[in-house]
């Protein structure tokens, strides 16, 4: 269940929650979360206080919110996931902090007999909701009726008291949400559809949570908890003034006050790096690209927080982490992928040689051969003339496109190392070619450039930044590279995009617009997606779609990219497969 909103405007009691829980937590620096605001009461609202104070405390705090982030981006179901914790942790605190501080037991006491009092007014039908009321009343000495899933629920969460370790609980949350929510697990647009995982798949992951964990500071907070929390904060949700925004659920449409969107885009800069275009050039790109389906979008071009100008020092570190874990894997298997670039290398090298040669062909037309004159009327073979046929294509141009989104967070590194293989084939044999990611975060679209045409192979390790997080518009990435690629003076102009054939973003609305569109999400994102690769095409830009998802979606990946993609299961035949696609594109 979802608590109501904290809507209270008196400062003093406000300030009464903070103080309560700063003083059990006993860090003035830390500030409650919005979910743990949520009240029934002012006595619940208080406990809260207490309870958030405690885990501040005796648990790992930021760890929590990483491996909620890390869960929901595989496709947990956030509300549940939550609510799992809140019972989880407060089974682990709570006596803790009554052994230090007895008169919190009073506190307690009137907040559970409001809660009680409330229940059958809130969401009784809801199975998270009984199994906290049926916690509460076994807390108070109670024998309550239960069905036997909410026992068993409710029997496993109490369980977790002794586990004194943050990831020990946590391995004991993911244990309860993989026995009886295998069938919530969510894909990016939000439906059911990854219902097939089953229980092994889901309890495997958690080793990628601990590799997470294990490799980052543990003071460090996941980027995309602080522009969680940014966002929601600035959409006015943990002050209740619902006025401000409205969530259609169902479309992944927010509607904002002017106001707020505008102290939204202040941070992006801040936590993507600032922009390589003035202000001027970006209102002219948005003009020219942000129509129709991305009417309310707005497009940021950064080259990062790490080589732009920026005194975000986490955000950068941050980044550096990911171009170490990325670096790490290619070094691993070196050999294997300098082979790749070397393959990749020589075969497009051998195209584009094989493609400037001058045949020259037998003709009944064209330049007389002397030595051939013989044949008029002693043979059936009448061509004394040849004509050349000039293979030559002309020079070449290649973006690379890779999708920066959090669906692809899995695939990582893999992805980084495609992009770094192409590009450093590419620049050996001085074909001009630049890499950019994409992804998105409300309303903008942040396209990073880790190199640009003229940039020297040693730029290509930029690609190693490469990092996952956020939505992905496609549509919208793929049309604003092609704005600069179109303009290119070689002959023959390629775009590659690296993505998992998923396009899923949001929308934003200003004010109280009922005329936003669909979300783009499915069949919406995947048309329009679509509809600009062929665009592209019909602009003389030749597209290769580079599949990096999961093989359920190869029908999505077809639909936007027709024959034109690659799918490459083995790395090792990465280099062959580009090849072939690549003289597909180039020959047809």
């Amino acid at each position: 269940m979802k608590d109501a909103k904290w809507i209270y405007q008196d400062y003093e009691f406000d300030n009464r929650v903070s103080n309560l829980m700063w003083t059990v937590s006993g860090d003035y620096d830390e500030n409650m979360d919005v979910g743990e605001k949520s009240f029934i009461s002012k006595n619940v609202a208080l406990y809260h206080a207490v309870t958030a104070g405690g885990r501040r405390k005796f648990i790992n705090w930021p760890s929590v919110k990483k491996y909620v982030i890390s869960r929901h981006r595989a496709g947990f179901n956030k509300d549940i996931l939550l609510s799992l914790i809140a019972m989880g942790s407060d089974v682990v605190v709570e006596e803790k902090i009554i052994a230090e501080r007895p008169g919190v037991y009073d506190i307690r006491k009137d907040a559970y007999d409001d809660i009680l009092r409330n229940y059958y007014k809130l969401h009784t039908d809801d199975l998270m909701e009984k199994v906290r009321h049926a916690m509460i009343l076994k807390k108070i000495g109670k024998a309550p009726m239960m069905d036997t899933e909410t026992r068993n629920i409710a029997s496993d969460l109490e369980n977790l008291q002794d586990r004194e370790d943050t990831i020990e609980l946590l391995k004991g949350i993911e244990e309860i949400y993989v026995k009886y929510f295998p069938m919530f697990v969510e894909g990016d647009s939000g439906d059911s559809s990854e219902s097939g995982h089953n229980k092994n798949q889901l309890r495997g992951d958690f080793s990628d949570f601990m590799l997470e964990e294990m490799f980052d500071e543990p003071e460090d907070l996941d980027i995309e908890a602080s522009i969680e929390d940014i966002a929601e904060a600035l959409l006015g949700e943990s002050q209740g003034d619902q006025s401000n925004v409205s969530n259609d659920a169902d479309n992944r449409i927010l509607r904002v006050q002017e106001e707020d969107i505008e102290k939204i885009y202040e941070k992006v800069a801040y936590y993507y790096g600032k922009s390589f275009l003035d202000i001027s050039e970006v209102k002219k790109l948005q003009n020219r690209v942000c129509k129709d389906a991305h009417g309310s979008c707005r497009i940021h071009m950064t080259d990062g927080v790490v080589r732009s100008d920026s005194d975000n020092e986490f955000q950068q570190k941050y980044v550096q982490r990911h171009q170490i874990k990325n670096t790490d894997v290619f070094r691993a298997n070196y050999k294997v992928f300098k082979r790749n670039i070397n393959k990749l290398r020589e075969s497009m090298s051998r195209t584009l040689v094989q493609e400037e040669i001058i045949d020259a062909i037998p003709s009944d037309a064209g330049r007389l051969i002397p030595s051939k004159l013989w044949r008029i009327g002693r043979s059936s073979n009448n061509k004394v003339f040849v004509k050349n046929i000039d293979n030559n294509k002309g020079s070449f141009v290649v973006d690379i496109l890779i999708d920066s989104s959090g669906s692809q967070r899995r695939n990582q590194s893999n992805v980084a190392i495609q992009a770094y293989i192409l590009a450093m084939a590419l620049t050996q044999l001085g074909i001009p070619n630049r890499v950019l990611g994409f992804s998105s975060f409300l309303d903008y679209t942040v396209i990073k450039r880790f190199r640009d045409y003229e940039s020297p192979l040693s730029a290509n390790d930029n690609i190693f930044e490469y990092y996952c997080s956020g939505n992905n518009r496609d549509g919208l990435a793929i049309k604003t590279t092609c704005e600069d690629l179109i303009k290119r003076g070689e002959d023959n102009k390629i775009l590659i995009v690296l993505s998992d054939g998923r396009p899923n973003d949001i929308k934003v609305g200003k004010g109280q617009v009922n005329s936003l569109t669909q979300a783009y999400r499915g069949r919406v994102a995947i048309s329009d997606t679509a509809r600009e690769v062929r665009t592209a095409r019909q602009q003389g830009i030749m597209v290769l779609g580079v599949f990096t998802g999961k093989e359920q979606d190869l029908m999505a990946e077809k639909l936007i990219y027709g024959k034109d993609f690659a799918y490459i299961k083995d790395i090792n035949r990465f280099a062959d497969l580009v090849i072939k696609y690549l003289k597909q594109i180039i020959v047809s």
